[in-house]
């Protein structure tokens, strides 16, 4: 197996749907944690590598944290306000139950959609929660106004584009799954890949 392929397959979606939103939702109370903690600033200078260590940990927990409510956020904001809802999840749920003898090539780009979607999703809600950390900061004195407003306007910016995306990118992986699903028959298949059903 070519090692550039695992990085790509393997690696490159973990650090975009996991690692980079779980670093933008904990960057506010890590900057909150270095700023006012001389001690911290010092062992972190003294100790860069198990600080880094310690740092991706965290942004690795918070990343699968981002995760799980970005999963909420796309059943209850996303999938639910469909006006086709019913028909989605009856064509996921067929797309689920697919067992390919041959993957066309618009599975692979659906694939690299979802990954796409992910990021986007992920970061909305690390941009959110990151918008609600640096409010924190301002109410509670440690970070000054001017600062917290434009900060969070930046924050807010980027919860508003990631959200759009997201939105538009979930459009277009239905679409892709009510397209992948034609003329592909219902489980059992035979050996060949083809369905009992169809050639009944």
């Amino acid at each position: 197996m070519d090692p550039t392929t695992a990085v790509r397959t393997d690696t490159l979606p973990a650090i975009a749907t996991v690692i980079a939103p779980g670093a933008v939702a904990s960057g506010p109370c890590l900057w909150l944690s270095l700023s006012n903690s001389s001690d911290l600033q010092k062992f972190a200078t003294d100790h860069e590598a198990i600080s880094l260590s310690c740092a991706l940990v965290l942004w690795i927990v918070t990343g699968f944290a981002i995760d799980s409510l970005g999963s909420y956020v796309e059943v209850y904001c996303i999938d639910r306000r469909r006006p086709d809802h019913k028909e989605m999840l009856e064509t996921w749920w067929r797309y689920l139950r697919i067992a390919w003898a041959r993957e066309p090539v618009g599975q692979h780009y659906l694939r690299r959609m979802l990954v796409t979607f992910k990021f986007e999703l992920n970061m909305f809600v690390a941009t959110f929660v990151s918008l609600l950390a640096v409010g924190a900061l301002g109410m509670a004195g440690s970070m000054p106004w001017p600062a917290v407003l434009k900060t969070g306007l930046g924050f807010a910016a980027a919860a508003l584009f990631f959200a759009k995306a997201a939105r538009d990118s979930s459009e277009v992986l239905a679409d892709v799954r009510t397209a992948l699903v034609k003329g592909v028959g219902e489980p059992p298949f035979d050996a060949s890949g083809d369905s009992g059903k169809s050639s009944a």
